[in-house]
């Protein structure tokens, strides 16, 4: 089995012990058949909506020796979602793509008490869906693997509807107070590519107004500690 990158050991750790999960776009269950080893859920119900992942998939779980815990699914999202499972974790896609999966079958959701995100692009379209559907942010860390962002989610059920400023769905709510040095080395970078763009803009571009505005929001939020 291959070993977890970085990005999958962090969704790990975010998983809670006795946890029944369901792994949204699975591929080769790397993720469920770990947690299993190492004895932190109960089962796992693992689901990709292509045939080949689908296939890769059972093939892994047969040869893992958990095939009595872990099932597989050829379906979408969370349409045929076990009942038992009561973490949800969608990984490796855009935001959009994960708010939709989420919003068009919500129903399903009602045993869900933990939903575990890494959204690689339209992180606001997360927030938004999410607290929508009455989960809260819980947790969160951000991280660089192989030098690319992901800002790993734990979102939980909650008792009252919870609503975030655009900065904190910009940004991410936690790395807003406490960003940690992957964070700061990110956003760095990204203040000195946006002083690059706005040099290489003809003056009064709309755009340069924008960047000298997100510059101003990073420095901020870097300055904080």
């Amino acid at each position: 089995m291959k070993n977890l990158s970085k990005r999958l050991l962090t969704i790990a750790s975010f998983v809670k012990e006795g946890s029944f999960i369901a792994d949204i776009g699975s591929d080769h269950c790397l993720l469920p058949i770990f947690l299993c080893k190492e004895g932190k859920i109960s089962g796992a119900f693992a689901v990709d909506n292509k045939p080949g992942p689908y296939e890769r998939m059972v093939l892994a779980i047969n040869s893992s020796g958990f095939k009595e815990i872990i099932s597989a699914s050829l379906s979408s999202g969370i349409e045929k979602l076990d009942p038992r499972a009561d973490t949800v974790i969608l990984a490796g896609m855009g935001g959009i793509l994960i708010s939709e999966i989420l919003l068009s079958h919500k129903e399903n959701l009602k045993n869900v008490k933990n939903i575990i995100v890494d959204a690689h692009t339209d992180m606001h379209e997360v927030y938004k869906a999410l607290s929508s559907l009455g989960y809260a942010l819980k947790d969160s860390r951000f991280l660089l693997d192989n030098e690319k962002p992901y800002d790993v989610m734990l979102w939980e059920k909650a008792s009252e509807k919870v609503t975030y400023s655009d900065k904190e769905m910009k940004y991410g709510l936690f790395n807003l107070s406490k960003p940690n040095e992957d964070w700061r080395q990110y956003y760095t970078h990204r203040i000195e590519i946006n002083k690059k763009l706005i040099s290489m803009l003809p003056k009064g571009n709309e755009k340069i107004a924008l960047l000298e505005k997100e510059d101003n929001e990073i420095e901020e939020i870097l300055n904080t500690l």
